[in-house]
């Protein structure tokens, strides 16, 4: 059986099985190992037995799934969400511009509400538009992968009434949704919320984490340069571990590379797969944040962990965008907090770091 073009050969079977039981051992073989590290040597003084054990055992899940390299495929069925799973319709062919504009053309999309489906009052609501992580290739905003973030924004008291969070599409070798397939989803989502549901671009805090972060990031710079005219802004932004240089994946050497759950794989997967048939991605500000400031008026909270890989470059990125005239970032550092809480927090053993960056956002979003 062949798979797409560019695919690992180990994503197709019987290697696919072979190496899976392989792999698996290996984890059980280190397991001793980890054991011994999480009681005794835990790379932050702060960290608990399971924190440390629990990081461990998901870095090596995660390099084994980006090993393989199989895209998960995405249904616009309802589900196990019932009606709180919205299929949203891209909106005219002209609104989609610039970085929009391709051969890649805007689709119709899944996304789901939490707490529950939105009544006749969504209009009169202070909504967050909410675009999960997992490096363009993973993960679907429902309530298995996003339910833990998603009811943290909404049950935590931070002023946020609703969320849709965003079933973009994901990107996979053999040219799977490249950029900007799931740039141009984020847009039709925004342009439901304020088009569709009237919902006043005041009371819509963009959130996302990770390469939902990115795409975050993407949205604003595409609204400033194509859309001000007929497109408002939100009322802030939210960023959690923002993915904002996606082309330098590999992190073997970070000094943070034993603390955090990210494998240097996943990273290369979906940066790879994301940016396939992309000229000049490097240099593509839609794609790589960091080194393309812009100014903005709408404020921006973003959220590191001081134990994530990303810290260095997530500080630089909004570093530079501070020193715009006019811009308004404020930074709050996770302390000793792994990637991206907000999304894997439960998985890993961060509940309380990730809420208490949610309440940081939360005094953040009642500014404005």
């Amino acid at each position: 059986m062949t798979g797409p073009p560019g695919q690992p050969t180990i994503s197709r079977q019987p290697l696919n099985a072979f190496f899976r039981l392989f792999y698996v051992g290996t984890i059980v073989a280190r397991l001793p190992v980890w054991l011994f590290v999480a009681l005794f040597a835990a790379p932050s003084p702060k960290w608990s037995a399971k924190q440390t054990l629990l990081c461990r055992i998901a870095k090596a899940v995660t390099d084994l799934r980006s090993r393989i390299g199989i895209t998960e495929t995405l249904s616009l069925k309802p589900g196990r969400e019932g009606n709180r799973f919205q299929v949203i319709q891209p909106l005219s062919q002209d609104l989609y511009k610039g970085p929009l504009s391709s051969s890649t053309s805007p689709e119709a999309v899944g996304a789901t509400w939490f707490p529950e489906a939105p009544g006749k009052d969504i209009s009169s609501k202070t909504v967050a538009l909410y675009l999960h992580g997992g490096a363009f290739v993973i993960n679907d905003g429902r309530d298995e992968t996003s339910g833990f973030g998603c009811k943290l924004l909404t049950d935590s008291g931070v002023g946020i009434d609703a969320v849709l969070s965003l079933q973009y599409r994901l990107s996979g070798y053999g040219g799977r949704a490249p950029f900007p397939a799931a740039f141009q989803d984020c847009l039709t989502a925004y342009l439901y919320l304020i088009r569709t549901l009237e919902i006043p671009p005041r009371q819509i805090v963009l959130c996302g984490d990770s390469s939902g972060g990115n795409l975050a990031i993407a949205l604003i710079r595409y609204i400033h340069e194509f859309g001000t005219s007929d497109i408002p802004l939100p009322k802030c932004a939210a960023l959690f571990s923002p993915w904002v240089s996606p082309l330098d994946f590999d992190v073997s050497k970070s000094p943070r590379s034993n603390s955090d759950y990210l494998p240097s794989s996943f990273l290369q997967w979906g940066a790879v797969t994301y940016t396939t048939g992309v000229s000049n991605a490097s240099s593509n500000p839609y794609i790589v944040p960091l080194g393309h400031a812009f100014a903005t008026s709408v404020p921006i909270f973003v959220n590191t962990g001081t134990a994530e890989i990303f810290l260095d470059v997530v500080r630089k990125w909004a570093e530079e965008m501070q020193a715009v005239e006019g811009n308004q970032v404020e930074v709050h550092l996770e302390d000793s907090g792994v990637h991206d809480t907000l999304l894997a927090g439960a998985l890993v053993g961060f509940e309380q770091s990730a809420k208490d960056a949610v309440a940081q956002m939360g005094a953040f979003v009642r500014r404005f």
